[in-house]
């Protein structure tokens, strides 16, 4: 029996391909070749946030890697071969790790770290943002005052601490530091915004841009 839902994608695909085409001739050929992308983009898997829409970007411009709530874990081969291809094949001099509003991956370690037994659970989701709850839960003891917030706030600010947890992993890892010393590579904390869509890079307390 027909699947509407793949009926659906590959009537798009169909019209999108000769769209392309009938503009632009070569356009797909030229994309065969090969890839060139400056910026490796570390997201979330969320279905909101289309990350090449986002930003206007074109096929090639991004290598973009997506999990829930864009955790860098150095045991996720998922995640550490892509960055492995980003940086060594590749060579790509920009790295940006984006985290969004309204998160749930990142709302479910924020229960995870302070709803005592919630990360004793044994399933894929826990093992996976249990790193991130321990870290949350450390936020939390040493800035108390959090807890008065209110929860949209707070979420906000769980939101931000996940990607700068993330940066500071990456930063950690051996392939990022072996390509730091042979080029210069930046990495950039960014939070979309799904109520205006726009995207905020992070900075610091003197309002300097996280790296």
């Amino acid at each position: 029996m027909p699947n509407a839902t793949l009926e659906l994608l590959l009537a798009r695909n169909r019209i999108h391909a000769a769209r392309v085409s009938r503009h632009d001739a070569e356009y797909f050929s030229r994309h065969e070749a090969g890839q060139a992308p400056r910026c490796l983009w570390i997201g979330c898997a969320d279905s909101r946030v289309p990350v090449d829409t986002l930003v206007q970007a074109s096929p090639g411009e991004l290598f973009v890697m997506r999990n829930v709530a864009n955790q860098v874990l150095a045991e996720d081969d998922s995640i550490m071969s892509g960055i492995e291809y980003a940086l060594n094949t590749l060579r790509v001099d920009t790295v940006i790790i984006c985290g969004h509003t309204h998160c749930g991956g990142v709302d479910f370690a924020g229960l995870m770290a302070v709803v005592p037994g919630e990360e004793k659970k044994d399933t894929p989701l826990t093992r996976q943002m249990f790193p991130l709850s321990q870290a949350l839960r450390q936020q939390i003891k040493q800035h108390p005052e959090w807890r008065q917030l209110s929860k949209d706030h707070l979420k906000r600010f769980f939101v931000e601490a996940n990607v700068r947890q993330q940066i500071v992993h990456l930063q950690q890892t051996a392939l990022f530091q072996s390509a730091k010393r042979q080029r210069p590579l930046e990495i950039f904390g960014c939070i979309y915004d799904l109520k205006t869509g726009i995207l905020d890079v992070l900075s610091d307390e003197n309002g300097e841009v996280t790296l």
